[in-house]
């Protein structure tokens, strides 16, 4: 992948933050799951927390600046996170975690180094 670096972590720091509170609010602890995969031409990212999940209709905006699924958030953690994976021609999307939770996927594409 290449891309803005601190761009790139400042989102994927967002995304665990948001995955962690989901989980402290919700009174559960345990390890975020984090996978990283060749997918496609890219590679996906995907997060998976074992927090209470997101009623559909939190998820249709949860992108949105100033829209938050968690009580006390700002709602510009995901939009910020989002417009980062967007400059990089990536996608971010949510969804349920099997078993319960929240799975976030990250996709972004591979990309040459020129030499």
């Amino acid at each position: 992948v290449v891309g803005d670096r601190g761009l790139l972590e400042r989102a994927l720091r967002n995304l665990l933050a948001n995955a962690a509170r989901a989980e402290r609010d919700a009174g559960r602890s345990g390890p975020i799951e984090v996978a990283l995969e060749p997918s496609g031409d890219g590679f996906e990212i995907r997060l998976d927390d074992r927090g209470p999940g997101l009623p559909a209709a939190v998820r249709e905006r949860l992108f949105e600046p100033f829209a938050s699924g968690q009580p006390g958030g700002a709602g510009l953690g995901l939009a910020l996170a989002r417009r980062i994976v967007l400059l990089h021609d990536g996608e971010l999307a949510v969804g349920d975690r099997p078993g319960g939770g929240t799975r976030v996927r990250l996709w972004l594409p591979a990309g040459e180094i020129a030499t």
